[in-house]
């Protein structure tokens, strides 16, 4: 009996069990955050530098090498991306203001390797731009640029070096960058007397390997061993390109980075015996592409050379379109160049009177490209000794979407900002003061069919060079330009170098960031 009554209440049990509806499912609410764009940090490479022991005085110390200028100069130009200065105007800005009125600026402060303070007082007026400028720098500095509210900026920031006399007579101008993990570079020389030096830098907390590949005139060159390179945090490798592939008029270099972004570049110094041959201080260059435009291609007496290299697989022809302020220059132009694959091919432009021109590249498969151009410099005394050359390679200038802003160096007595239209479009052009301020607004045409500048000159804020210059396209993606700088070397102005102006980065859209198991 009490068996069966315990069977009853189990079937109760189970029977109420089974009647009772399933709970509902409950909705997951996967967790969600919003990564906002932080700071801007640019990483400057710092002065020439020389490969161990070329400076080595030897037995006769008479023919001993005099080094270049241990010394960089620095200019930062900050805005905030609401800033009217992005928009073609200059009108004081109402709503971006603090507390006590004053209008928001960017913050920017320059470091040197050791982490000390080099400058960190932008100035400033009521535009929401900063600038920020340094002397004097021995080391390789790094910017770091914010926001008021501790976002990304849109920014720029340049480096100079100038060594006016000397076995390394040159001017060099290059970009501070982010780190990156693909990187290009082409056009430097490795022929005897010429030294070029890839150096690869790891400011992270990481270590990163760097796959490097050389390419010259034969097809790439043989790495033997070199091809893997180890760069552990917050130490540097270089790579003597000259020890790779000696005797190239020019050569082009590929690198691919696993483990962390690297801030790379290349220097190139130049000696023809005993006649300094210029230097300069590369950065990347901009992604391969089938029409690449290189304005601000300068000729003073001496042909200017298109580089071209090819690192794909197979074989692909290219052409070449030279266009200066009156229009096409059919003379300088070869019916069709022959890029066989992993090769760099070097075609001088002849026929072209002194001037400032754009070099056009248009090829069927993805190439990169750089101009060479030269400026001599006066007969210096001695049997032995010629007329001294600066030299600047002029590379591709990417499409400027909606805005462009560019700071300009603190060193050169003479610029010029050249621009080319890929189709025709209203610009304009808006130099920035030191003080943080803005000259009126320039407007200008650019077209397909003839190059456009404004000299430094033109570009002046009353009596003061402008240290800065936002460029405003109507037509978006269809300007490109360039700047290119001349300085004294005591006798003249015959020292050299050049930058693209990039399209504008900064204030991007925040990333939402959501877990999923």
């Amino acid at each position: 009996m009490l068996a069966l009554a315990a069977l009853i209440s189990l079937a109760l049990a189970v029977g109420a069990v089974a009647v009772t509806p399933p709970p509902a499912p409950q909705t997951v609410e996967r967790a969600a955050a919003q990564s906002q764009p932080g700071a801007s940090t640019r990483w400057c490479h710092g002065p020439l530098e020389l490969p161990e022991g070329l400076l080595d005085a030897g037995p006769d110390e008479d023919l001993a090498l005099t080094p270049p200028s241990p010394a960089v100069s620095l200019r930062t130009v900050s805005v905030e991306p609401a800033s009217s200065l992005l928009f073609g105007r200059v009108s004081a800005s109402r709503t971006l203001q603090e507390d006590d009125g004053s209008v928001r600026a960017p913050a920017i402060v320059a470091e040197a390797a050791d982490g000390s303070v080099l400058g960190d007082e932008p100035a400033s007026q009521d535009l929401g731009a900063s600038v920020l400028g340094v002397t004097g720098v021995e080391d390789a500095p790094h910017v770091t640029s914010a926001t008021s509210d501790g976002g990304r900026p849109v920014a720029d920031t340049v480096q100079s070096t100038l060594t006016g006399s000397g076995d390394y007579r040159s001017f060099a101008l290059t970009r501070c960058g982010e780190p990156v993990t693909e990187a290009s570079f082409l056009g430097v020389s490795t022929e005897k007397g010429d030294s070029a030096v890839l150096v690869l830098r790891n400011p992270t907390e990481r270590a990163a390997t760097a796959s490097v590949q050389l390419w010259t005139q034969d097809g790439p060159a043989a790495m033997e061993g070199r091809s893997q390179v180890v760069v552990a945090p917050g130490q540097e490798q270089r790579v003597l390109l000259e020890s790779v592939a000696p005797g190239q008029a020019a050569v082009g270099v590929g690198v691919s980075v696993l483990g962390a972004p690297l801030s790379m570049y290349v220097q190139s110094t130049e000696r023809d015996g005993l006649t300094p041959g210029g230097a300069e201080i590369l950065a990347p260059l901009p992604a391969a592409g089938t029409e690449l435009m290189m304005p601000g291609v300068e000729v003073a007496g001496t042909a200017p050379t298109l580089v071209l290299a090819n690192s794909q697989g197979s074989a692909t022809t290219a052409s070449v379109e030279v266009i200066g302020p009156q229009g096409p220059v059919e003379a300088a132009v070869p019916e069709t160049i022959d890029l066989p694959a992993g090769t760099v091919v070097s075609t001088p432009l002849e026929g072209l009177p002194d001037g400032t021109y754009a070099v056009i590249a248009r090829s069927e498969s993805p190439v990169t490209a750089v101009t060479r151009s030269e400026l001599a410099g006066a007969d210096l005394p001695g049997d032995t000794i010629g007329a001294p050359v600066d030299f600047a390679l002029v590379s591709p200038a990417p499409a400027i979407g909606s805005h462009a802003l560019s700071s300009l160096p603190t060193q050169g007595s003479a610029g010029q900002l050249t621009l080319i239209g890929s189709m025709d479009s209203a610009v304009t052009v808006i130099p920035m003061a030191a003080d943080g301020s803005a000259g009126e607004p320039l407007s200008l045409d650019a077209s397909a069919d003839a190059t456009v500048s404004l000299t430094s000159e033109q570009l002046q804020i009353g009596e003061e060079r402008a240290v800065g210059v936002t460029v405003v396209p109507e037509v978006p993606g269809a300007v490109h330009a360039s700047w290119s700088q001349r300085e004294s070397d005591g006798t003249d102005a015959s020292l050299l170098s050049s930058l693209p102006v990039l399209p504008a980065r900064g204030g991007q859209d925040p990333v939402t960031v959501r877990l999923s198991p």
